[in-house]
């Protein structure tokens, strides 16, 4: 849940009460007479939230950043692996003519396809040679994002327990 919801949740109860249903809806007051000053409590919550650290914002700008950079991953991944097809079908109907213009001279019908078959093979191995190229560009690209991901992870962890620690200096 947001830092900042907590606070406007806290704000709520302190000027309207605990609602049926909710979390603070199990709270019970610890003396018998028991008296807040509502400013002083909005006040000390407008603080916390003026002086979070920038850091909260800039992990959610980061998650959203995340998002755009996995998907922008994916479609070049499938665009490089789109082009590597392209290209090796390509190269498949390049040999594929050249082995029937080779077929068609009848004194060299076995040179043209044994050379025929030479293109093709070729042809899927840079085929094969280019894909394998996009499938590790992609994985690396991947594997960047993770380590950008778990960078984040621990940024947002550490405001966690900032957000946790100064919940606990207002309560104290």
């Amino acid at each position: 849940m947001d830092v900042n919801n907590l606070l406007d949740q806290v704000e709520n109860l302190v000027e309207h009460g605990p609602k049926d249903g909710s979390v603070f809806a199990r709270w019970r007051p610890m003396r018998a007479a028991m008296f807040l000053n509502i400013d002083d409590v909005i006040e000390y919550t407008q603080q916390i939230r003026a002086t979070l650290p920038r850091e909260i914002e800039e992990a959610n700008n980061a998650l959203r950043d995340r998002d755009r950079i996995l998907n922008d991953a994916h479609e070049d991944a499938e665009n490089i692996l789109r082009r590597a097809a392209e290209q090796a079908e390509m190269a498949i109907r390049k040999a594929q003519e050249e082995s029937r213009m080779l077929v068609a001279n009848h004194e060299i019908t076995r040179q043209a396809q044994a050379e025929g078959t030479r293109i093709v093979e070729q042809a899927r191995q840079e085929g094969e040679a280019i894909r394998q190229g996009a499938l590790e560009y992609a994985k690396n690209v991947l594997n960047n994002l993770n380590i950008a991901i778990d960078n984040v992870s621990k940024q947002i962890e550490q405001l966690k327990k900032i957000a946790a620690d100064a919940r606990g200096e207002i309560k104290g």
